[in-house]
């Protein structure tokens, strides 16, 4: 996947009630993302970074996750962006708070993973994974679950999905989200798209644990992927006669796909 040799300096913290410090218009093709009460969305729109992957130069300073009313801020350093289009909300440590995860891009050192947690009134970095290592080179976010069936969750994400496209499995420890290991050759992203959705993840066997559905590298097959003792392995694939455009799910084990051929296709994922 990728070895990287620059750990991105630690993003200031902003407190609730600082949004004149900040800009805090949203980001033109951002999302909200909203889990129980908790609402979060990317502002601050720059251009400073320009690698357009997502369709446009345009990138975030910073979001804002709003609770029970109250907008928390948070702003990186000027050699950084968020290069995303939305906040994911999941509530990693059971703590009855959200944490947030999004893609940080160092401006020469590429795109990383970084989990934010909120403590008191700020918004503060609870773990980060390393940077790619070079400008222009990201990667996007699958999920977070329990991947290996332990009741544990992991992060999942495909790097360089446009290149090598490696799908990683992370483990928070301490302040790092360390890669424990994946395959390559899968993605779930086409250059230049919007869409961030091009993976499924469902627990397709019934055995706890939750498997990944994501395209081949050139997007001529479905693989599933099962993450067991720290070992990632295709369990199953299936051909398409054109390249995969947009996968949707119809249920947990079927996906209705749209090709670059024009036709539209089902696929039942369970044996």
């Amino acid at each position: 996947m990728w070895k990287a040799g620059l750990l991105i300096s630690i993003a200031c913290t902003v407190a609730a009630g600082s949004a004149s410090a900040q800009d805090t218009r949203k980001l033109p093709d951002g999302e909200i993302s909203r889990l129980g009460t908790n609402s979060a969305w990317l502002v601050g729109p720059t251009g400073v970074y320009g690698h357009a992957a997502l369709g446009d130069a345009i990138e975030a300073a910073g979001f804002v996750i709003e609770r029970n009313g109250v907008k928390l801020y948070f702003r990186l350093p000027a050699d950084q962006v968020f290069e995303d289009r939305r906040v994911r909300l999941a509530d990693v440590n059971a703590d009855g708070s959200p944490e947030a995860l999004i893609v940080r891009a160092h401006l020469t050192q590429g795109a990383s993973l970084a989990l934010y947690t909120i403590k008191g009134d700020r918004i503060e970095l609870m773990a980060d994974s390393a940077p790619i290592g070079h400008r222009n080179r990201w990667l996007n976010p699958v999920g977070i679950a329990d991947f290996s069936g332990t009741g544990e969750l992991f992060i999942a994400a495909v790097v360089t999905p446009h290149l090598s496209g490696s799908l990683r499995f992370y483990r928070i420890e301490g302040k790092r989200l360390v890669d424990l290991g994946g395959i390559d050759g899968v993605t779930n992203h086409i250059n230049g798209s919007r869409n961030l959705d091009l993976s499924h993840v469902a627990d397709l066997d019934g055995d706890g644990s939750v498997e990944i559905v994501l395209p081949s590298l050139d997007r001529t097959r479905l693989v599933a992927v099962s993450f067991h003792q720290e070992q990632a392995v295709i369990t199953n694939d299936w051909s398409v006669p054109s390249p995969i455009e947009r996968m949707a799910a119809v249920s947990d084990s079927t996906l209705q796909l749209e090709l670059a051929n024009g036709q539209r296709m089902t696929v039942e994922l369970q044996k």
